[in-house]
């Protein structure tokens, strides 16, 4: 009677770890994880105590068994719950996909990176997806959002270019205009003077810090 009271002593301290869970602190997948091994040493460790006494023996299983039927029971819910959240999470991170290959062929620089860098932080404040879906969706929105970024480094590269073949030339007229002969009469210095205004005007933009100067 002593052995199978201390057994009941320890199926019973087994009984109330499980029962004192406290389930708002299982909030990720390694959480449940660690739960479930000890959840699991626990049903390993009742198999090796002995009878309780008979009175309590068939109470004490059935304690022990509703204990562990019932987290068991709020890990699949949790798993299904996350699993719906995940599937929500992939139809978003579809969208914001399509959102960013709608953009990644225009040419308005500013609008349109301003646009997919809003939608970078969209894509951040979404949670994670199924893992089998996650690198595939993942790269395919920063392909879409690489592709209009590059198009735009080059395009504003060979644009610097041009600005600065455009000083150039208008620095060449600026020195075409100071080397007009004061000695000609008036008429023919202002038709020079006008003539290398209009070349002026069909130059370009040069670099805007270069503007004012």
């Amino acid at each position: 009677k002593e052995v199978e009271q201390q057994n009941l002593d320890q199926k019973t301290v087994i009984c109330e770890i499980i029962e004192a869970i406290d389930y708002a602190e299982l909030t990720t997948f390694t959480a449940w994880d660690n739960r479930t091994q000890e959840i699991l040493a626990l049903q390993a460790k009742w198999k090796t105590i002995g009878f309780a006494p008979q009175k309590m023996n068939v109470k004490i299983f059935e304690r022990f068994r509703r204990a562990c039927d019932d987290f068991f029971a709020k890990k699949t819910e949790f798993f299904k719950s996350l699993k719906d959240g995940m599937t929500d999470n992939l139809e978003k991170k579809r969208q914001l996909c399509e959102r960013a290959e709608a953009l990644k062929d225009s040419t308005d620089w500013k609008a349109t990176a301003d646009e997919l860098i809003k939608l970078q932080k969209e894509w951040k404040a979404v949670g994670p997806v199924v893992k089998k879906h996650s690198d595939a969706i993942w790269k395919r929105f920063v392909a879409a959002c690489d592709y209009f970024f590059e198009r735009r480094n080059a395009a504003t590269s060979s644009q610097r270019s041009v600005e600065q073949e455009n000083l150039k030339l208008k620095r060449a007229v600026i020195e075409k205009i100071k080397a007009i002969d004061p000695t000609l009469p008036a008429g023919e210095q202002t038709k020079q003077l006008q003539a290398l205004a209009q070349e002026w005007n069909s130059i370009g933009f040069v670099p805007f810090k270069e503007k004012d100067k």
